[in-house]
């Protein structure tokens, strides 16, 4: 698992952010409420670590390891123990992250960066993480979270904060770094290379299946190969939806409701004016100048971006107020200054000298209570209804609170129980699978079952989870779990049997595919080799493949082609049991990629992340040494001596 979790995180960047995005909690307050967020940091622990002045304590470590640790067994598959992640290496992960972590903290702080409050209160009211169904901050969600991972509302601040630093700091995706000649050409030759040859495949079909099995051989067989007939575990699970239908008749909108809801709207169906613009944001103003000209010149606000190594911001259809809470006022009077659509600047900003493209100008008429009547009805009764499900939720989660059963708990509220079939994990009931080559199992019961495999088998407290983006929820609860078990012999005799046959056959395609592979390696042509030896196969067939469009989807004859000698022959099983395809290689024809402009480009935009990943890596190695790093190795020895220890006792 630790593997797969390292290969997630290709670059230096991307394992930083990750780090830190198993401690964020980017949390979604309404911005008039965010100064909640404000805490204390963690208590004090054991120094392993000091970078500049930050220190790094046990108590840091060990909530990123145990942050790691869920990360992983959220994952599905086996479940891994804290003993389990030390072995592969999650200590020293945890531990070098956060010193690169809290290095690039440290010397942006040093530069004179600063992420301010507003930067992060920002950040936080803007995602969505913690809004309710009523598209409101949801207190319990955040609280229930922060409990969860036992860390403070003001360690998540800290870290949306660094995360912030890390961006700053580290290489910029969108910025091209060089990739010398000497070191793409050799690969954009191997991506030119052309392999050529024939390929056949013995399909287990076109081979004899022998005698019938007696009933003691086919139950052999059965016996032997009874996980292809297991049927997985299974839950059944009881259960009540709430959805906004159920709240339709009594969140109709009032003629008063509409009326008082238009003459609180303040300016909303005034008379406004909306614009397009594009900006680009430029180091000095010579270099806005330029741009400027451009733009006036007819090149789009794109070109001119890309052509500098830089990117056009774009404001689609917003108003004056809107923008200017996005940039800077100076820079929405200046797209709103202008009477007519056209190039705006260069306008001095705290970034740079900012040059604007007004590109379209709406001008919206003011609207009339009979105009908006519908609209407004439908948002009053969307939120009648949103506050009637949140008043329903809070109800039933008190009452699962206080001890209500899940059967008190749904005629308290009124809720019809339903009950599913015999579900796996998936969703699917395996007596009645979804139909269709792209059939899907229904989403609803996709969801109950996840949430039902989740219960301990002897939890009687319900759950309610979300069903729907509606903001529809369920009540939930095991009814009864089910263990993986085989399919009786005597009710799939006929599959089983076919398996079998076709097991017979797939031996003997093997076989002929071994003899067919060696005949040809001795210097006999593909089509005299099956002549000779009397195999039945597919005609051979002639292929040219060029490696560089070779894809991981490929065939597995297909990729074997090109780890293999030319005059030579090799076999590989197909898919899904279709046979064994023996493929054999005449040529490989090499291909100087250096004259080659496109192979070229494609060899050094494979080897950019490297290039990239490297550049971050000795940067962040600069960095640690730039701002003093030290390691307290007794107590870090320790810490992992005896999480290894508690980890081993939980078992």
């Amino acid at each position: 698992m630790l593997d797969a979790f390292r290969n997630f995180t290709k670059s230096l960047f991307g394992k930083i952010v990750v780090l830190i995005v198993l401690g964020v909690i980017a949390i979604a307050f309404a911005a008039g409420d965010v100064t909640g967020l404000r805490g204390s940091g963690a208590g004090k622990s054991a120094t392993l670590a000091t970078v500049g002045d930050y220190t790094i304590t046990e108590a840091e470590v060990t909530t990123r390891l145990q942050d790691l640790l869920r990360q992983q067994n959220n994952g599905g598959g086996p479940q891994m123990t804290m003993e389990n992640l030390l072995q592969r290496g999650g200590f020293e992960y945890v531990m070098n992250e956060l010193l690169a972590v809290h290095a690039v903290e440290e010397f942006a702080k040093q530069n004179g960066m600063i992420v301010d409050q507003a930067m992060i209160d920002s950040d936080i009211a803007n995602n969505p993480r913690f809004i309710g169904i009523d598209g409101k901050f949801d207190q319990k969600r955040f609280d229930a979270e922060l409990q969860q991972t036992n860390r403070s509302a003001r360690q998540w601040r800290d870290d949306i904060a660094t995360e912030r630093y890390i961006r700053w700091l580290l290489p910029n995706p969108q910025i091209r770094t060089p990739v010398a000649d000497g070191l793409a050409a050799p690969y954009a030759s191997l991506i030119l290379e052309r392999r050529t040859g024939l390929v056949t495949l013995i399909r287990p079909q076109d081979m004899d299946a022998g005698a019938e099995p007696d009933d003691k051989m086919l139950t052999a067989f059965y016996t032997r190969n009874k996980a292809r007939y297991q049927i997985p575990p299974r839950r059944i699970m009881r259960y009540a939806i709430v959805h906004p239908d159920q709240f339709k008749a009594q969140s109709a909108a009032t003629d008063a409701e509409i009326q008082q809801a238009f003459a609180a709207s303040g300016g909303r169906y005034a008379a406004t004016e909306k614009r397009t613009v594009r900006q680009i944001v430029l180091p000095d103003q010579a270099a806005a100048n330029a741009v400027a000209a451009e733009l006036r010149g007819g090149k789009s606000a794109e070109a001119a971006a890309k052509g500098r190594g830089l990117e056009a911001t774009n404001f689609d259809g917003v108003e004056k107020a809107k923008l200017s809470a996005q940039t800077s006022p100076a820079i929405a009077d200046a797209a709103f200054g202008v009477t007519a659509a056209g190039v705006v600047g260069p306008v001095k900003t705290p970034l740079g000298w900012a040059v604007l493209k007004v590109e379209s100008i709406q001008k919206i008429a003011a609207r009339t209570l009979d105009q908006v009547r519908s609209e407004l009805a439908d948002e009053i009764s969307q939120r009648k209804t949103a506050q009637a499900m949140v008043t329903l939720r809070q109800a039933l989660e008190d009452d699962i609170g206080n001890g209500g059963t899940f059967d008190e708990v749904t005629a308290k509220g009124k809720l019809t129980v339903q009950r599913t079939p015999a579900l796996t994990a998936e969703g699917i009931d395996p007596d009645h699978p979804p139909q269709g080559k792209d059939a899907k199992p229904d989403a609803t019961l996709a969801m109950l079952a996840a949430a039902g495999f989740q219960f301990d088998p002897d939890s009687q407290e319900p759950l309610l989870i979300p069903t729907d983006k509606d903001g529809s929820f369920a009540v939930i609860i095991l009814d009864k779990a089910i263990a993986a078990t085989p399919r009786p012999l005597e009710s799939i005799r006929p599959q089983v049997l076919a398996d079998y046959r076709l097991d017979q056959q797939l031996f003997k395609a093997r076989k002929a595919a071994q003899d067919l592979r060696a005949e040809i390696n001795k210097g006999t042509p593909m089509r005299e080799a099956l002549a000779k030896l009397g195999i039945r196969a597919l005609p051979p067939k002639e292929f040219s493949l060029v490696r560089g469009d070779l894809k991981p989807t490929d065939a597995a004859q297909v990729r074997m082609a090109f780890s293999m000698a030319p005059h030579s022959a090799k076999f590989v099983e197909g898919a899904s049991r279709e046979g064994y395809y023996v493929v054999y290689v005449d040529t490989v024809q090499d291909t100087d990629g250096k004259g080659n402009a496109a192979a070229m480009e494609r060899a050094r935009a494979e080897f950019l992340p490297g290039v990239r990943q490297e550049l971050a890596e000795q940067f962040v190695e600069a960095i640690k040494r730039h701002v003093v790093v030290k390691r307290n190795e007794a107590n870090i020895t320790a810490l992992r001596a005896r999480l290894g220890r508690s980890g081993a006792a939980s078992q």
